[in-house]
């Protein structure tokens, strides 16, 4: 997935991240594949993979106002997915553009 650019969100790594997950307490968006979430995820955290994203964006838009927090495995899907969600009119969004594998590399909590 290549991100094209043109859409603004905030691109954080697993230290920000972590500490925008303590003090903000966003919506916890992972648009992994079902077999990566159960393998391991955040705690809280939605699972919509990128594939579904478009088809099922009305079970988020109660928080197209509010700080969303994107993570897939690597940083690529989560790029594509913000983009989704500024098409879809959501304005606060963190993606964790270092993936999960920043996050288990810094040995922050998995679920």
């Amino acid at each position: 997935y290549k991100s094209t650019g043109k859409e603004k969100y905030v691109e954080v790594n697993a230290k920000q991240a972590k500490e925008i997950l303590t003090s903000i307490k966003p919506l916890i968006l992972d648009v992994r594949t079902p077999n990566e979430y159960y393998n391991g995820h955040l705690k809280n955290a939605k699972l919509i993979p990128l594939s579904q994203l478009e088809q099922r964006i009305s079970e988020i838009l109660e928080h197209k106002d509010k700080e969303v927090f994107i993570y897939c495995r690597s940083g690529n899907r989560s790029t594509v997915a913000a983009e989704i969600l500024i098409k879809h009119g959501f304005k606060k969004i963190y993606n964790l553009i270092t993936g999960i594998i920043d996050w288990k590399r810094m040995d922050y909590d998995i679920i």
